[in-house]
């Protein structure tokens, strides 16, 4: 199931930008989001959004956590 393929993923690369996941599994944005939602829910899987200024796009990326967290997301 892609859901296990992602969670291991993640959790073997520790860190990964959404657009390396999107490559790497063929997905869309909008078929990538429910499925990271439900990852996030487990509590290993950690949300972070980098705003790099007005003038680029953000870059998000999923991490690893190895003990379990609340379901969140960052921004920086």
């Amino acid at each position: 199931m892609i859901l296990t393929e992602l969670l291991v993923y993640i959790e073997t690369k520790q860190r990964v930008e959404e657009t390396e996941l999107l490559s790497y599994f063929h997905l869309q944005e909008n078929g990538l989001a429910p499925m990271i939602e439900r990852l996030m829910k487990t509590g290993h899987i950690q949300k972070t959004i980098n705003s790099r200024g007005p003038s680029l796009p953000a870059r998000i990326f999923y991490s690893w956590q190895q003990n379990k967290v609340i379901p969140m997301v960052s921004e920086l």
